[in-house]
């Protein structure tokens, strides 16, 4: 039978306008791949049918291997809200190089940065490292020793960096994840130790009920409770206010360290999920937007906590912790690009392309959602917008597919590679930007109409 492509609306059209679009990152993942596993260095840059290679980013904007310009809105998986190449970052980190990257010793700016992130995320002490996988791995050490209890709990469908102890129940399948109110422990693929389940405890994100069953059951060895208080790692997951204010309760009554991973929430509102939700956790971990694209994390919280970390107490060390381009960054990011009223501008950006979104979605009555957080949101092929992992899978994964390679065909990253991604909106995008998204959009929607293959979620992270 002859292939038939009414109108040009097919999986197979957009694939082959991807290929001619974007020949010279064919070639290179070819040979890429030659000498890096499945020619990517982060499982999450893998798409299908290959990944595209890019060579610089200016604004709100990015250039791939073959000139072709989109507008971002992946913006380094949430780490660019101040936007690429921002000329304020550009300056200081040029004088800062001059002057060398690493010294080795503590930098002058650090005590200026600690004090602008005690001062705008709601802290008492923090401490510096390099990659969110860090900290994440800091903090629930710091919650053990401190509480001198072993067991963490997570949510199902929570990311917090490539820490073995927390590398469980990240996307799992649904055939090995047990029952909704209790969920077993599923690693992120193979390599993880069997031993390392005993140390941790899963439940559903938006479950107070079951959660609270859980911590009572694991209450004389539960160290902590951590999650992504908006979780962004099933698209956006808004949290059920009652929920977040129930978990600082529960961790309250049995003295249990509230964790907040803000990694990536940290940049979505001004002073991170705290102020929007009115919760206060004991430890905090952020980073991507706070260093404008520098590599940089931290740990924070409360004094009686991070007070025991120290020498001779709680280890916590690194190289490049603190060093003078990450402080450098860290200062004026925080000080002179994300303001609050650059912020809030950003922010309504997001809050006009959602709505754009919204109701084009509508008026080709396509089931789906788009939930919002702050900088960034997602469309949800659901129909209703998802709670937790287990109603996340319930979407149109095929559908959603489309609608990236669609929106890329045409010259726009809608969010990061993957439906389980978020778009974000950074200080240096513009309207007309938000206005050219929504034009593409609009002759890439009736086209969504269409069922496509289902490829589904991979585990592996």
């Amino acid at each position: 039978m002859a292939y038939v492509d009414p109108g040009g609306a097919s999986l197979k059209t957009e694939n082959q306008k991807y290929f001619s679009k974007t020949p010279s990152s064919l070639k290179m993942w070819k040979m890429a791949r030659e000498l890096t596993p499945f020619g990517v260095h982060s499982n999450y840059r893998f798409t299908r049918p290959y990944p595209v290679y890019f060579r610089r980013g200016i604004g709100g904007k990015i250039v791939d291997i073959d000139r072709n310009e989109y507008i971002d809105f992946n913006m380094g998986f949430g780490a660019l809200v101040s936007g690429h190449a921002n000329p304020k970052l550009v300056h200081v980190l040029k004088e800062r190089l001059e002057n060398s990257s690493v010294l080795g010793f503590e930098d002058e700016n650090s005590y200026t940065a600690a004090e602008l992130i005690n001062k705008r995320y709601g802290t008492d002490m923090v401490r510096f490292s390099t990659t969110g996988t860090e900290a994440t791995m800091h903090a629930v050490r710091i919650a053990r020793a401190f509480t001198g209890r072993q067991k963490i709990l997570k949510f199902e469908g929570c990311y917090h960096g490539s820490n073995q102890d927390l590398l469980f129940s990240v996307k799992p399948n649904l055939d090995d994840a047990g029952l909704p109110a209790r969920p077993s422990p599923v690693p992120a693929g193979p390599g993880i130790p069997e031993f390392m389940k005993k140390g941790i405890a899963i439940s559903q994100f938006n479950d107070l009920d079951a959660t609270t069953e859980i911590v009572e059951a694991n209450q004389n060895d539960l160290a902590a409770v951590i999650l992504e208080p908006y979780p962004m790692n099933m698209g956006v997951i808004v949290p059920k206010r009652d929920f977040i204010s129930g978990l600082r309760d529960l961790c309250d009554e049995y003295g249990v360290t509230l964790i907040f991973d803000e990694v990536k929430t940290c940049g979505k509102f001004y002073g991170g999920a705290e102020e929007v939700l009115g919760v206060r956790p004991d430890l905090k971990v952020l980073g991507k937007s706070i260093g404008g694209g520098v590599a940089v994390s931290a740990i924070a919280g409360k004094k009686e906590i991070m007070e025991n970390v120290g020498p001779g107490a709680i280890s916590h060390a690194g190289t490049f912790n603190s060093n003078p381009l990450s402080m450098s960054a860290v200062v004026t990011s925080l000080r002179d690009v994300l303001t609050r009223q650059a912020v809030e501008k950003a922010q309504r950006l997001s809050d006009t392309m959602a709505e754009g979104y919204g109701d084009l979605l509508q008026l080709y009555e396509i089931p789906s959602t788009v939930p919002l957080a702050g900088l960034s949101g997602a469309i949800s092929f659901n129909m209703s917008q998802p709670q937790n992992w287990r109603e996340f899978l319930r979407g149109d994964i095929g559908r959603w597919n489309y609608y990236y390679l669609s929106m890329m065909n045409r010259g726009v990253i809608p969010a990061g590679p993957g439906a389980d991604e978020q778009w974000t909106v950074s200080v240096m995008h513009t309207e007309e930007d938000i206005e050219k998204t929504i034009e593409v959009f609009k002759e890439v929607v009736p086209r969504i109409s269409l069922r496509y293959p289902l490829l589904g979620v991979e585990e592996s992270v």
